[in-house]
């Protein structure tokens, strides 16, 4: 693409931190174009920020294909401690309450998808969207005039950002899917990227399900039909069951989370020798359903793009009460091992965990197992205020912190990850 192609995103100099490098191209604009003022992984100095002012130049310009390192970008310095948080938690852009609610418009009106769902070449009749954490741009546009605006194009799986669908496509983005995998069907090919993508894909419509109407008599019945489809799945793909793990959305949601820990857990089960029925699927239904109790909490707490406070925490903290609390008054019933995951996935082996301070062997193994899944999960998943970490850290910071978890479990658990050869983990920041 030429530079007079080139779209733009405009940062303020505000932004940009002394002593930082920018792996980024910076371009300005003069009276009568945009110019590249300075080249990719230089330093930005105090004489370089002088220099900008000095000109009287407040805002410079991002490429569009940049997108994701400006992001990243903000969220390395906010992790370096460079930018400092407001008395809510907030950091920049954040710290900006507009920025906030077009972060919270965003999030609720958008579906992130996977861009292996969408084959190249094929016709859609939904709108595509590059997606940030505070907004979004048409990529794919059927309503378009152009000849080939409902054509997938050749390069969708090359693209680095993150992709989604206005939350009202979703029945015709669900009807495309379904139509690919009942093609997959037809060939007989339930081992390939494709058909663990909408596996996937599919997953996360029925847990979204399961989480906006938690108290529906149908919670419990779902989940165990899911279950039974991935734990059939890991059975089938024990040393290469990772394509199941490989979410590729850049955003957390509680239905991501949820699918990761499950999958997890069961993985885990089988390297520990569990029987299918009853064992793994009642450690699947637990995983699955671990963290219900947070449909209970206001999604400004649940999903906030900054840190949590003090009074916030002890809020999120009470979920686990909550999901008992949905799942006694379900006209199905949970089997009494399944809760030990919901009930327990919080609890550290010093006593220092919660809701009940529990230790040791107070705590049942598949509430260990959800304990060391949940902490990893939640390390290797990026989130708007800080960048997920590799496998390699996110074991490094278990370790910190064994004490708190069964070392047996964590063994077995590295042991289980590497079995998956290249750990195609969930969010590649």
């Amino acid at each position: 693409m030429s530079k007079g192609t080139l779209k733009y995103i405009s940062v303020s100099t505000d932004q940009l931190k002394v002593n930082t490098i920018l792996d980024f191209d910076i371009f300005i604009q003069t009276s009568s174009k945009i110019i590249l003022f300075r080249k990719r992984d230089l330093p930005f100095t105090e004489e370089t920020l002088q220099n900008l002012s000095d000109n009287n130049v407040k805002t410079i310009f991002v490429s569009e294909e940049d997108r994701e390192k400006i992001e990243n970008y903000y969220d390395s310095t906010r992790n370096n401690g460079s930018q400092k948080l407001s008395k809510e938690g907030f950091a920049a852009p954040f710290n900006d309450p507009k920025m906030v609610e077009k972060y919270f418009e965003t999030y609720v009106n958008y579906y992130p998808i996977e861009n292996e769902n969408l084959l190249p070449g094929t016709r859609i009749n939904f709108k595509v969207f590059k997606k940030s954490n505070i907004d979004t741009e048409i990529y794919i546009d059927p309503d378009n005039e152009g000849n080939l605006s409902n054509i997938v194009p050749q390069d969708i799986h090359d693209i680095k950002c993150a992709i989604a669908i206005h939350k009202e496509d979703i029945p015709l983005y669900k009807e495309y899917i379904n139509t690919l995998a009942l093609e997959l069907t037809k060939k007989n090919d339930n081992s390939s990227e494709l058909h663990f993508s909408i596996l996937r894909e599919n997953s996360k419509f029925i847990i979204k399900d399961i989480l906006e109407d938690p108290r529906s008599g149908e919670t419990i019945e779902k989940a165990g039909d899911l279950v039974e489809t991935l734990t059939g799945t890991i059975l089938e793909n024990q040393n290469n069951f990772s394509s199941l793990l490989k979410i590729t959305t850049h955003d957390y949601y509680t239905y991501t989370h949820s699918l990761n820990v499950c999958s997890l857990s069961i993985g885990l089960g089988t390297e520990l020798k569990l029987k299918r029925d009853p064992d793994l699927l009642e450690l699947g239904l637990g995983a699955l359903l671990h963290d219900i109790g947070k449909c209970s909490i206001d999604l400004r707490i649940l999903n906030k793009p900054g840190k949590l406070t003090e009074n916030e925490f002890k809020k999120i903290q009470g979920h686990v009460i909550a999901g008992k609390e949905m799942l006694k008054n379900n006209s199905t019933k949970i089997p009494k091992n399944s809760l030990y995951a919901i009930l327990q996935h919080h609890e550290k082996f010093t006593g220092k965990g919660y809701p009940y301070n529990l230790k040791d062997d107070q705590i049942h193994l598949y509430g260990r197992i959800g304990a060391i899944v949940d902490f990893y999960d939640a390390l290797t998943t990026k989130r708007p205020y800080k960048n997920a970490l590799s496998p390699f850290e996110a074991f490094k910071l278990l370790s910190k912190f064994q004490d708190d978890y069964d070392k047996k479990l964590i063994k077995e658990f590295i042991v289980m990850l590497g079995k998956q050869g290249n750990l195609k983990t969930h969010e590649k920041a």
